[in-house]
């Protein structure tokens, strides 16, 4: 009892050394600026102390050097030849300063720079500085002007890493805001394309960019995004990733109810169909919502190709889906429960296949599958100058290696390869990451229950699945509920001329997408017959 209330005693003395420790830069922050550049440069080193990257340089303001002025900004975020060269140089080539000048003459006569901005407390002045802009305070004056002037430390355009095509845009977004809105303006160049702006977090201050189409989004949608976004109140959110777990709609669930995207294009194919997007600083992806089931089997590739090949390949999507969900599971089930469902030649070729191996299906399996996914995750860690050869080599030694000394047999190493191979052709890396989380469940339940566990275990997720929704949309739509003239775009693709309406559940403000009368059809003439081959008669 004595000692807990020691730690207890010792634990508030040690907190309210630390905040005392921190009173002062936060005294600082909350309080106005003075009109002592003295005083001013004191608070300067109060807010940033022990920050040894912090510049402060002090000048004479004209030729005449009648008024004193003072840069503060942090030397590696500056490009340096356009301080000197631009900033500095007009600073200090003034002719003459008026008498009542203020910061905002020297904002819209000097400063050669039109997205300088005053400030008059220390909190946004720090912020800013924070964020490379350089500060200029001088002598008499209680507002600050904030200049940009940033290194150009961002990454240059590059092509997409995870949503690869064929064919198409092949432009990707990067770590810099904005260049991600240049990227989506290029392909939306539209007064139509709205474009707000947050920030989250109380230490990073991350930039935050939804994006959506005035008039082809409904009001609801914008209102419960923005308001989510609001509410968010953390130190911290260095990623897209952060603010996709605060703002989704199901926190317990597998199925991720947002789908990020690292391509201007497809963000853009969504906005037009009457989707919101986030973009982010500091992170090359965006966020597309409200999200479904069918949108993450789907490519741009879809879209690029004729109808007829798109169709085929989402049809081998959502059968790679399925085959990498339940191939181990229907597996299992066979083996170990239901061997008179494999025909006679089949079943003695299995039979003497697993005749030396000592362990059930289901341990077999388990085996084989938590050794790729050892694989498939050390292939991602490991250099990527050699991580793709170490990857393949390891899982055929291992393979190999595990069937000769009999602790599994070749057929399930068909399968895993099989299921993994399956598994690639799943276009969203967050669906196909939730499959392979359930791949282990549903081979858990046919382990102990044959298929009649599967099933159990199908059913289950299905009853989730509908009962799963992404800012107010049903995770299985256009299939549950059923929208037929959504189907165009789920299962199979349908010609682009015949797509004349949006997502019934998301483009709802503006349902018509095209006119209705874009079927190419030949030009009639009076005796049926093309002009071609009149006039080659």
């Amino acid at each position: 009892m004595f000692e807990w209330l020691f730690n207890a005693i010792r634990r508030t003395i040690k907190k309210r050394q630390t905040e005392s420790q921190r009173e002062p830069s936060l005294q600082s922050e909350t309080r106005e600026i003075s009109s002592s550049l003295k005083q001013n440069k004191k608070i300067v080193k109060e807010i940033f102390d022990r920050c040894d990257d912090l510049v402060i340089h002090e000048f004479r303001l004209g030729q005449t050097g009648a008024v004193e002025a003072m840069l503060v900004f942090f030397g590696p975020m500056v490009d340096q030849e356009m301080l000197q060269k631009s900033l500095l140089h007009s600073l200090l080539k003034v002719d003459w300063i008026p008498r009542m000048a203020g910061t905002a003459w020297l904002k819209e006569s000097v400063i050669p720079s039109g997205e300088a901005t005053e400030k008059n407390t220390w909190l946004e002045v720090g912020n800013g500085i924070a964020k490379g802009l350089v500060a200029l305070f001088t002598e008499g004056q209680k507002h600050v002007i904030l200049i940009p002037i940033r290194e150009d430390v961002k990454r240059q355009v590059s092509q997409p890493v995870m949503e690869t095509t064929v064919r198409g845009p092949q432009a990707a977004f990067n770590e810099d805001l904005r260049t991600n809105i240049a990227l989506l303006r290029k392909f939306l160049p539209t007064s139509r394309l709205a474009l707000e702006n947050f920030k989250i977090g109380e230490l990073s201050k991350t930039e935050v960019s939804m994006v959506y189409l005035k008039g082809y989004v409904k009001t609801e949608l914008i209102e419960e995004v923005k308001s989510r976004i609001q509410r968010i109140k953390t130190d911290a959110a260095q990623d897209s990733g952060y603010i996709e777990e605060f703002i989704q709609d199901n926190r317990w669930s597998v199925f991720a109810a947002i789908e990020p995207t690292e391509r201007p294009d497809r963000l853009a194919g969504y906005l037009v169909e009457g989707y919101v997007g986030l973009l982010f600083d500091t992170t090359p992806f965006a966020l597309t919502l409200p999200t479904t089931l069918a949108s993450q089997v789907q490519s741009p590739d879809d879209y690029m190709n004729r109808y007829w090949f798109s169709s085929f390949i989402r049809l081998l999507r959502w059968g790679g889906l399925a085959f990498s969900l339940m191939l181990p599971s229907f597996y299992i089930s066979v083996t170990t429960f239901h061997q008179e469902l494999i025909p006679t030649p089949l079943l003695l070729s299995v039979a003497a296949a697993r005749e030396r191996v000592p362990f059930p299906g289901f341990m077999e399996a388990l085996f084989m599958e938590l050794t790729f996914e050892i694989l498939r995750e050390a292939g991602v860690r490991i250099p990527k100058s050699f991580g793709q050869t170490i990857s393949i080599v390891g899982a055929i030694v291992i393979g190999q290696a595990a069937v000769s000394a009999g602790l599994v047999s070749p057929v399930m190493v068909i399968v895993v390869a099989l299921t993994a191979i399956a598994s690639y052709t799943i276009p969203s890396v967050t669906l196909a990451n939730s499959v392979r989380i359930l791949r282990f469940p549903l081979m858990m339940a046919s382990a102990f229950m044959g298929l009649f566990g599967m099933m159990v275990g199908l059913s289950i997720l299905a009853y989730h699945l509908c009962s799963l929704r992404s800012f107010g949309v049903p995770y299985l739509s256009p299939l549950a509920p059923l929208s037929f003239s959504d189907l165009k775009d789920t299962l199979i693709r349908a010609p682009a001329w015949k797509m004349n309406l949006r997502p019934r559940l998301v483009g709802i403000a503006e349902p018509q997408r095209q006119h209705s009368d874009l079927k190419p059809d030949p030009p009639a003439t009076r005796v049926g017959r093309s002009p071609w081959r009149r006039g080659n008669r």
